[in-house]
């Protein structure tokens, strides 16, 4: 008689799928909300009223919307960081500029609407 010999691979296989099943029963087990004396206990959140349950969301509510402020104050702290700030003579420069570019589009719209009722005025 021939003896039956397992492949290295099928013990391998066997191996694996041992591991995943005490994985498996370890989470269940992690699971469970066990006291020391190992009796599963049940959540506060299982016996609350509505008003004791709406309670509990606003307050958790509020500890995450001020989790979400403090953040967003400290992205906003970075962001500003970041930032390059022109300098007191740069400003000075831009200033002059846009003030000039507004003064030549002002003289511009003035002899445009000179010019139209000159031609208006040739034609009346």
């Amino acid at each position: 008689m021939a003896k039956k010999t397992k492949n290295i691979k099928d013990v391998e296989v066997e191996e694996v799928k041992k591991k995943k099943k005490a994985k498996e029963i370890e989470n269940e087990v992690e699971d469970l909300d066990l006291d020391d004396d190992g009796v599963d206990d049940f959540d506060k959140k299982d016996f609350e009223t509505d008003e004791q349950e709406e309670k509990r969301e606003k307050k958790e509510q509020k500890k995450r919307d001020k989790k979400g402020r403090k953040e967003s104050a400290n992205t906003l702290r970075g962001e500003l960081k970041k930032v390059v700030w022109p300098s007191a003579s740069m400003i000075v420069k831009y200033s002059i500029a846009v003030i000039v570019f507004c003064l030549f589009l002002g003289l511009f719209f003035v002899g445009i609407n000179f010019i139209a009722s000159v031609i208006k005025g040739l034609f009346n």
